[in-house]
C-alpha cells in the first residue's frame, strides 16, 4: 500500500490551478451574459488592448 502525502508544492500548484480554473469560469460566464442573447458565440480570447500610434505627416 502506497503511503501518499502532498508536498507543499503540489498543494499549491492544485490551488493555483483551481484559482486559475475559477478565473476562467467567471470570465467565461461573464462573456456569455454580454452575448446572450444575440447568435454570436462566446470568445475566449480577449482583444489587444494595445493602442496603434498616430502617424506622423
Amino acid at each position: 500500500m502506497s503511503n501518499k502525502t502532498s508536498s507543499p508544492k503540489s498543494a499549491k500548484s492544485a490551488k493555483e490551478a483551481e484559482a486559475e480554473k475559477r478565473k476562467l469560469d467567471e470570465e467565461l460566464d461573464e462573456a456569455l451574459r454580454d452575448t446572450f442573447p444575440a447568435s454570436d458565440s462566446v470568445k475566449l480570447t480577449q482583444p489587444d488592448q494595445h493602442v496603434e500610434p498616430e502617424p506622423k505627416n
